[in-house]
C-alpha cells in the first residue's frame, strides 16, 4: 500500500500537479519524509531498479582465458545463457534487466563507517533515482550539486589541491550541498573523502556532508559481500572489507563517502559506464523547480574539474552542452590546463592551437592517439570553448578560501543563462531569469558582482521585484544586500506589511532572544520592555492562531489599527536590534524616523537584555552595540543642536508610540546613556526645565530672597526669559512663572522639609506631654500631607515605585509614625515611653531623607552619590572586620569565664566589646593584675558582667601569656584594616 502511494506521488509531480505550501520565508525543511518500513523499501527498489546479466556468451579472442566480452567467465554467467559467435556484443541485446540484489547499509570493517549503497541498472530513470535519495534515504533536497571529475588515475595531491577540496566540503556543508564524485578509494576521489572526513569531525556539524560515489559495479572488487543472501528480507547490512594492497584493476569503494550508486551494465572489469547515469541525474537534478529554492526556482550544478584525461573532457563537454557551468583549476595539469590556457586565447580558435596545447600538457597520451581520436579530442575542446561563459579559471596558485568560493558563484551566476550586457526585459521568463540570479548572488553574498552584473543603468528595478530578496537578506542578516536594494528602488515601507512583519517575528526570531526578553520584563518590569515582548508576543499568538483557526479571523486581527502597522519600520528596526544584528540594524536605523529617539531606544534595550544573558560573550556584544547607539544619537543630536538649537530641544521631547510613548530623553536616563546626558545641548535644555521662564542668569540667592520677599518680584529683582505682551497682566504673569518654575517649587519643598524637621525635634525634645499639644497635631498633619504625596507617586508610578530604596525609606518612615502614634495616645506609661522611642528613631529616617533631597545640588549632588557607592564596597570590609570580632570574641570569652548562659552579656562580651576595642578601648579584664572583682558577679543573678574562672588560690586563672599578645594582635589588625579601607575609601 505505501508503496502505490509512493508511485501515486511520483505519478503527481511528473503531471506537474506539485504544489509547496509556505510562508514568505520558512525555515522548515524542504526535505520530503515519507515513513516507510524497511520492507516497503525493499519493495520499492526491487520494483524500482534493476541490474544487468549477460545472457549471451560471446567469447573475448582477447582474452587470456574463456571470457565473454562482457568480461565474465562463461561459469558465471545465468542459467540459460545462450553462446553467440557471430554478433557484435551489446549490453542492450545480450543482457537482461533482473531486479537488483545489491543494496541497503554499507558497513567498512574495522573504520567504524556506514552509508548508503545500491546497484542499479545503466538504464535507470533518474527521477526514480532522485526520488530513492530523497524520499526514501531522506537527503534533503540540496541547495547545489558540486560535481567533482578528474584525476581519477596517476593522481598526486598538492598541497593547494588539499586547500581548494578543503573548501569544496566547507561550501557543501555551509550550503547544504550534494557531491558527487567516482565514489573509489584511488586517485582524487580517494582524498575527496579524506577531506570530507576531516572536515566532517573539525566542524562538529549537525548535519554531515552528503558524498554521493557513482562508480561502475563491474569495477568494484570485493562486490560479492555486497549482494544481498537469500534469507534476508528487510534492512541488508553488508560488512565490506577494504583491501588497498591488492593488484588488480578493480577498485575499493571509498569508506568516506555517505551514499554509493553502482552502476551496472552487465560487465566486468570496464570502466567509465557509470557516466552516463551521472550525466542523466545532474541533468535531471539542475533542470528541476524548487519553488521556494535560494537560487531562483532551480537547483544550482556546478562542474569542478582538475587535471583528468579523456573522461574528464568528455564530463566537461556533456556539462557544458547541458548548460552547466564549470570551474577549471589551472596548474593542476593535463586536461584542466589545456581548456585554462585555450581561454586566454583571441580570435577564432584553430585545430593546430589545440592540438600544440595538447600535446604542451598531455604529450604521452597524445602520442599514443590515432588521429581520429585525436580529431575527437579537438573537437571536444572547440565545443566546450563555444560557451566561454560557462567556463570559470581559477588559478592553483592563488586559491585561497573566497577565490574558490567567488568561483564557484561566478560560475553559477553565469550558468543563469543572461550576458551581463543584455537590457532589462518586461518578458516574464527573463524577469524570473534575472530574479534567479540575484538570488544565486545574495545565498553567495557576492555583493560587487550584483552591484556591477545586476543593477546597471539600463535596468529598471520595480519594488515589487525586490521584495522577495529582500526579506532574504533580512533574514540571512545581509546588511550590504539590504542596502543595495534600498538605493535601487525598493520601498520600504510598502515591503513591510503585516504578513512580513509577523513571517519575522514568528519563524525568523530566536526563542532564546524571546525567552530573554521575557525575563528582563519580568526582572525590571519596565515600560519600554513591556511594550516591546507584547508586540513580540502578539505576533507570536497570532501565528498560533493562524494554524488553529481560519484565515479570515486572522486577517481581521491583523488590519486592525496598530503601533505596528502604523510604524513598521520601528518594528523592524526593534526585530534586528533584539537579535543583535549589528551592521543590520544600523542601516535599518538609516531609513527610520527620529533616527534619535530608535538609537536611544535601542541603546535601552541592549542594555536591559544583557543583564539577563547567561552567556558573557553575548552579553559583552549587546553592551558593545548599545554603546554604539548611544554615540550614534549624542553625534545626531550634537549635530541637530549646532545647526538649531530651539529645534533640538524640542527633538528631545519627541516621543512615538512605537517605542511605549518614551520620549528621548526619557528613555536616555532609564537606558542611562550618561554620554548622551552630558551633552551641553541636553543640559541646557534641562536647565531651562529647571529654571522654568526664570532667566538663567539669575542668581540662585535672588530666586531663594524673592521667596521670602514677594514684591521684589515684580521690581526686576529677577529677569524672565520671556517678557509679557499685554503689560496690564505682566505682574501677574511674571509672579505665575515665578511659582510655577520647578526650581522655585523644588526650593518650596525643602524649606517645607527643613521646617517640618525643626517641628519635629522641637517637639520630640522640648514639647512632648502626655497630652498632645498643637504643635504636636500640626506635626501629624504635615506627615498626614507627606502620606498623600507618597500615594500619588504610587499611583503614578505602579510596581515601579518600591524599586527605589528611597521610596521605601519614605514609606518605611511614615509607617514608623504611625505606629508611634499607636503606642504615643495609649494611657499607661510604658506606652507612652514606647512611642516616643519610636518618634526617636523615625526622626533618624526622616533625617536621612535629607541626603535625597541633595543630590540634585551640583556640589553635594556627586558626594552623595559617591557615598552611596563606597557603601557597597564598606560591606566587604565589614565582612573582614567581623570575621576578626568573632574570632577574638568566642575566644576571649571562653579563656575567662565559664558557663555564661545570660545572652545579653554574651553580646557584650563576643561583639560589642571586641568592636570598642578596635577603635582604641583596651579591655581591663585580660589583666589579672588590675582586675576588679567588685565589678562582676559570681552567682550571674546581678546585673553585671560574670566574673572570671579563679584557681585554688582564688586567684585569676588564665594565662596573661596568651590573652595579652591576642589582644594586641586583635588591635594590631583591625586597625590595619582601618587603614586600609581609608586608604581605599580615599582611591575611589
Amino acid at each position: 500500500m505505501l508503496f502505490q502511494v509512493s508511485m501515486g506521488s511520483m505519478r503527481h509531480r511528473r503531471n506537474g500537479n506539485f504544489e509547496s505550501s509556505r510562508l514568505l520565508y520558512s525555515s522548515m525543511s524542504r526535505s520530503i519524509d515519507v515513513a516507510c518500513s524497511d520492507a516497503d523499501l525493499v519493495n520499492f527498489i526491487q520494483e524500482n531498479f534493476k541490474k544487468r546479466e549477460c545472457v549471451f556468451f560471446t567469447r573475448d579472442a582477447k582474452s587470456m582465458g574463456n571470457l565473454c566480452k562482457c568480461g565474465y567467465p562463461e561459469d558465471q554467467h545465468i542459467e540459460g545463457t545462450q553462446v553467440n559467435t557471430t554478433e557484435k556484443w551489446n549490453y542492450k541485446k545480450h543482457t537482461k534487466e533482473l531486479p537488483t540484489d545489491a543494496f541497503g547499509d554499507i558497513q567498512f570493517e574495522n573504520l567504524g563507517k556506514r552509508g548508503k549503497y545500491i546497484r542499479l541498472s545503466c538504464d535507470t530513470d533518474s527521477e526514480t533515482l532522485y526520488d530513492l535519495m530523497t524520499q526514501h534515504w531522506h537527503l534533503k533536497t540540496p541547495n547545489l550539486v558540486i560535481s567533482v571529475t578528474g584525476g581519477a588515475k596517476n593522481f598526486a595531491l598538492k598541497p593547494r589541491m588539499r586547500k581548494i577540496f578543503s573548501r569544496l566540503i566547507y561550501i557543501a556543508q555551509s550550503k547544504g550541498a550534494w557531491i558527487f564524485t567516482g565514489g573509489t578509494h584511488y586517485g582524487l576521489m580517494k582524498y575527496i573523502g579524506e577531506v570530507v572526513r576531516d572536515n566532517t569531525i573539525s566542524r562538529s556539524s549537525e548535519e554531515n556532508v552528503v558524498a554521493i560515489g557513482i562508480a561502475a559495479w563491474g569495477m568494484i572488487s570485493n562486490r560479492e559481500t555486497l549482494v544481498r543472501t537469500a534469507d534476508t528480507d528487510g534492512n541488508y547490512v553488508a560488512h565490506y572489507i577494504m583491501d588497498d594492497l591488492k593488484r588488480d584493476p578493480l577498485y575499493c569503494l571509498d569508506n568516506n563517502h555517505t551514499h554509493l550508486l553502482l552502476v551496472d551494465n552487465g560487465t566486468h572489469g570496464h570502466p567509465t559506464i557509470e557516466a552516463k547515469v551521472r550525466t542523466q541525474l545532474e541533468k535531471y537534478i539542475s533542470e528541476r523547480v524548487i519553488p521556494e529554492s535560494n537560487y531562483g526556482g532551480k537547483i544550482p550544478i556546478v562542474c569542478f574539474a582538475q587535471g583528468g584525461g579523456k573522461e574528464t573532457l568528455k564530463s566537461i563537454n556533456v556539462a557544458i552542452k547541458s548548460k552547466i557551468p564549470c570551474v577549471v583549476v589551472e596548474g593542476s595539469g593535463r586536461i584542466a590546463d589545456v581548456i585554462a590556457s585555450l581561454m586566454e586565447a583571441e580570435g577564432t580558435l584553430a585545430s593546430s592551437c589545440v592540438k600544440e596545447s595538447l600535446l604542451r600538457f598531455l604529450p604521452r597520451t597524445i602520442s599514443r592517439l590515432s588521429e581520429e581520436e585525436t580529431e575527437s579530442w579537438i573537437k571536444w575542446i572547440k565545443e566546450v570553448l563555444e560557451s566561454p561563459h560557462l567556463l570559470t579559471v581559477i588559478k592553483i596558485e592563488e586559491a585561497g578560501d573566497e577565490i574558490v568560493s567567488n568561483a564557484i558563484s561566478f560560475a553559477l551566476y553565469k550558468g543563469k543563462g543572461c550576458s551581463s550586457s543584455a537590457a532589462f526585459s518586461t518578458n516574464e521568463h527573463d524577469r524570473d531569469n534575472w530574479n534567479g540570479q540575484l538570488k544565486l548572488l545574495l545565498e553567495w553574498n557576492q555583493l560587487d558582482l550584483a552591484s556591477d552584473e545586476i543593477f546597471t543603468n539600463d535596468r529598471n528595478w520595480e519594488s515589487a521585484d525586490l521584495q522577495d530578496v529582500m526579506f532574504t537578506a533580512l533574514v540571512k542578516d545581509r546588511p550590504k544586500f539590504v542596502r543595495l536594494f534600498l538605493e535601487n528602488g525598493l520601498n520600504l515601507r510598502k515591503f513591510l506589511t503585516t504578513e512580513v512583519l509577523r513571517e519575522l517575528y514568528t519563524n525568523n526570531f530566536s526563542s532564546l532572544v524571546f525567552k530573554n526578553l521575557q525575563i528582563a520584563k519580568n526582572s525590571y518590569n519596565d515600560a519600554l520592555l513591556t511594550f516591546v515582548w507584547k508586540m513580540v508576543e502578539d505576533f507570536r499568538r497570532g501565528l498560533k492562531r493562524d494554524y488553529k483557526n481560519s484565515k479570515d479571523e486572522m486577517e481581521i486581527e491583523l488590519s486592525e489599527e496598530c503601533p505596528t502597522t502604523r510604524h513598521p519600520l520601528q518594528a523592524l528596526f526593534i526585530w534586528s536590534v533584539l537579535q543583535n544584528k549589528k551592521e543590520l540594524s544600523k542601516v535599518i536605523w538609516e531609513q527610520t524616523r527620529g533616527c534619535t529617539l530608535a538609537a536611544l531606544g535601542a541603546s535601552k534595550l541592549l542594555k536591559s537584555m544583557a543583564k539577563v544573558k547567561n552567556d558573557i560573550n553575548a552579553a559583552g556584544e549587546s553592551e558593545e552595540l548599545a554603546n554604539e547607539y548611544e554615540t550614534r544619537a549624542v553625534e545626531l543630536f550634537t549635530e541637530c543642536y549646532s545647526n538649531d538649537e530651539e529645534l533640538a530641544e524640542q527633538l528631545l521631547t519627541y516621543s512615538c508610540e512605537a517605542w511605549g510613548v518614551s520620549n528621548c530623553l526619557e528613555l536616555a536616563v532609564e537606558a542611562k546613556d550618561q554620554q548622551f546626558i552630558a551633552q551641553p545641548g541636553v543640559q541646557n535644555f534641562l536647565s531651562k526645565q529647571w529654571y522654568g521662564e526664570i532667566s538663567r542668569d539669575t542668581k540662585n540667592w535672588k530666586i531663594i530672597l524673592c521667596l521670602f520677599f514677594f514684591p521684589l518680584i515684580g521690581c526686576g529683582f529677577i529677569s524672565f526669559r520671556k517678557k509679557p505682551v499685554e503689560k496690564s497682566k505682566k505682574l501677574f504673569l511674571y509672579y505665575v512663572s515665578f511659582f510655577t518654575s520647578p526650581f522655585v517649587v523644588f526650593s518650596w519643598n525643602v524649606i517645607f522639609y527643613i521646617a517640618f524637621l525643626l517641628l519635629f525635634a522641637y517637639v520630640l525634645l522640648m514639647d512632648f506631654q502626655k497630652e498632645p499639644t498643637a504643635l504636636e497635631i500640626i506635626l501629624y498633619v504635615l506627615v498626614f500631607i507627606l502620606l498623600c504625596d507618597e500615594v500619588r507617586q504610587w499611583y503614578m508610578n505602579g510596581s515601579k515605585y518600591f524599586s527605589d530604596l528611597w521610596n521605601v525609606m519614605d514609606t518605611l518612615a511614615i509607617f514608623y509614625f504611625i505606629a508611634g502614634i499607636v503606642f504615643r495616645l495609649h494611657s499607661d506609661e510604658s506606652s507612652w515611653y514606647s512611642g516616643r522611642v519610636i518618634f526617636c528613631l523615625d526622626y533618624i529616617v526622616f533625617t536621612l531623607r535629607l541626603i535625597h533631597i541633595f543630590t540634585v545640588s551640583r556640589n553635594l549632588g556627586p558626594k552623595i552619590i559617591m557615598l552611596q557607592r563606597m557603601m557597597i564596597d564598606v560591606f566587604f570590609f565589614l565582612f573582614l572586620f567581623a570575621v576578626w570580632m568573632v574570632a577574638f570574641g568566642v575566644a576571649r570569652q571562653g579563656i575567662l569565664r565559664k558557663n555564661e548562659h545570660r545572652w545579653e552579656w554574651i553580646f557584650r562580651s563576643v561583639i560589642y566589646e571586641p568592636y570598642l576595642a578596635m577603635f582604641g578601648q583596651y579591655p581591663d579584664d585580660i589583666d589579672g593584675t588590675t582586675y576588679n572583682f567588685d565589678h562582676c558577679t559570681f552567682s550571674g543573678n546581678e546585673s553585671k558582667p560574670l566574673c572570671v574562672e579563679l584557681d585554688a588560690n582564688n586567684q585569676p586563672r588564665f594565662p596573661e601569656w596568651i590573652t595579652i599578645p591576642l589582644v594586641c594582635i586583635y588591635m594590631l589588625s583591625t586597625n590595619i584594616l582601618l587603614v586600609n579601607l581609608l586608604v581605599a575609601m580615599f582611591g575611589y
